[in-house]
């Protein structure tokens, strides 16, 4: 296994610093109370999930709040608060769907079309600051309740895409809709209290239309440090421990009672320049800087060896991606960035990163790669705010983020490959009018084949172009206890933890 290197002082600092509540007991290495406890890394200032589809904020929600349509084994949709698959005119411009009847949210009022209405005004005002703006600007024109359980949708041209934002769309009540510290849902867990900082405590719904849960209550436990939650884990005062670092591995060798789970999912290094801006609007300095990229020095240093190297915007667990797509390589050419460099005056730019502590370890080892090929960097930091600010308003020459599309947008990264359509709000300057007219294609039909082609060539003409070349594609790293039965692979593979799912060891039904 290979791990970076821990020594036995650093190990008993870690272990040293639990807790003593975490220790291993009796009541500790088995799950307490009928409750299921999952460590989480941390706790969104905002709790609506119709405003994020970041893990911090879905996990949560994830038990509480349900979407028109789910994802079977295949990862393919299903109806769930729908009753069936929509009904789409011949233009592809009205979607009607007919919703489930007898399902009520956790207050007791009835699920009711008026809801889906309130919710699908959310994400596509503006104003509400929601990250699904995105998708639905220039696509999506209302809906209405046409009665107490048919929704109609109207799009302004047709948006093969909407299929797929309508199995991860939230549907919140519509008295919640706008609301930040609270969230109200149809799912088989209702959210009972928040202890700012510390965690979230849930109970399974009485009322609620599907299977009932194994579990009574689930405790989400915020904790900070990956190591202190893979000792958590260990000991057994959590059950399960959310995206563990790498370097936290070894403290779960050998420990017959715990699994980890290493899955590809549309985790991002979003990784892009500001192509229509100097320095990278001259191709041959993007390509210099993509080729100076010390990919394997991120993989080891940063990850344990446990990503993938990354070429470009499309990973491993998304759809369009290319296997055997090589433009660059694991560590930088020099010889090619010196030619590449011949005619660029000052080889220099700034690299915009959002605060943290994996993002600044991936930066410093790209400088050094960076300056060891001739090329000087600036390093700016920015907190989630101001970076999202400066994100959005193009602000920058070189930006990069973790990034997570698997709770928008399931197995693929529409979001990702917006910079590069020159129509989008967040283009960054790159023009090409086949890759223009390919995403423009990809968001219209709804045809899974002709979408995967396209994605590939689009992924390819990026890379090639060097507009997005992140340096590796993460893995999402999951630990459980045995006492808990095991993880959905196929859920992981797009984020999803599937807690309400889960049940005790050897409980059926």
């Amino acid at each position: 296994m290979n791990h970076p290197s821990w020594s036995r002082r650093r190990l008993l600092g870690v272990l040293g610093a639990i807790p003593l509540a975490a220790a291993c007991s009796p009541q500790t290495s088995r799950t307490a109370g009928g409750t299921l406890r999952i460590g989480v890394p941390a706790g969104p200032s905002n709790l609506n999930p119709l405003d994020s589809g970041s893990e911090v904020t879905r996990w949560i929600a994830e038990p509480v709040m349900e979407t028109l349509y789910d994802y079977d084994a295949n990862v393919r949709p299903v109806p769930l608060l729908a009753a069936k698959d929509p009904v789409i005119s011949p233009d592809g411009l009205t979607w009607t769907i007919p919703l489930k009847p007898g399902v009520t949210f956790h207050n007791g009022d009835p699920f009711t079309a008026e809801h889906v209405v309130a919710s699908l005004a959310h994400v596509a005002a503006f104003a509400s600051g929601s990250e699904w703006v995105v998708y639905f600007l220039g696509y999506y024109s209302g809906a209405r309740a046409i009665d107490a359980h048919t929704v109609e949708i109207k799009l302004n041209r047709p948006y093969g895409l909407l299929r797929s934002h309508l199995t991860n769309l939230p549907i919140t009540h519509k008295a919640y809709a706008e609301r930040k510290d609270a969230m109200m849902g149809t799912g088989p867990y209702r959210l009972d209290k928040v202890t700012a900082g510390l965690g979230y405590a849930m109970s399974a719904h009485p009322g609620y239309h599907g299977p009932k849960p194994a579990y009574p209550r689930l405790d989400f436990q915020i904790i900070p440090d990956g190591s202190t939650r893979a000792v958590n884990l260990r000991a057994g005062s959590v059950d399960i421990a959310t995206e563990l670092p790498v370097a936290a591995l070894p403290l779960l060798d050998g420990q017959p009672n715990v699994t980890v789970h290493r899955v590809d999912a549309p985790i991002d290094l979003l990784t892009y320049v500001k192509a229509g801006d100097p320095p990278f609007d001259n191709r041959n300095f993007r390509l210099a800087v993509a080729h100076a990229v010390d990919r394997q020095a991120v993989n080891d240093k940063v990850f344990g060896g446990a990503a993938t190297i990354g070429q470009g915007p499309i990973g491993p667990a998304e759809r369009g991606y290319d296997p055997d797509l090589q433009i660059f390589p694991a560590t930088p050419d020099l010889a090619k960035v010196r030619e590449l460099l011949k005619e660029v005056k000052d080889p220099s730019f700034t690299l915009t990163i959002s605060a943290g502590q994996t993002m600044e370890d991936i930066a410093q080892v790209l400088m050094q790669g960076w300056q060891r090929a001739g090329i000087t960097v600036k390093l700016e930091v920015l907190q989630g705010g101001p970076w999202a600010q400066r994100w959005i308003a193009g602000k920058y020459q070189m930006i990069m983020n973790r990034f997570a599309s698997g709770f928008t947008s399931g197995d693929a990264n529409y979001l990702t490959l917006s910079p590069a359509l020159s129509t989008s709000v967040l283009a960054c300057g790159y023009h090409n009018k086949d890759v223009d007219a390919a995403i423009e294609r990809i968001w219209a039909t709804d045809d899974r084949a002709e979408r995967d082609r396209l994605l590939q060539e689009v992924n390819a003409q990026i890379t090639e172009d060097a507009v997005m070349f992140p340096p590796v594609y993460p893995k999402m790293i999951v630990g459980q206890r045995s006492s808990v039965s095991p993880l959905d692979p196929a859920r992981m593979s797009i984020s999803r933890l599937g807690t309400a799912r889960l049940r005790p060891r050897g409980v059926t039904g």
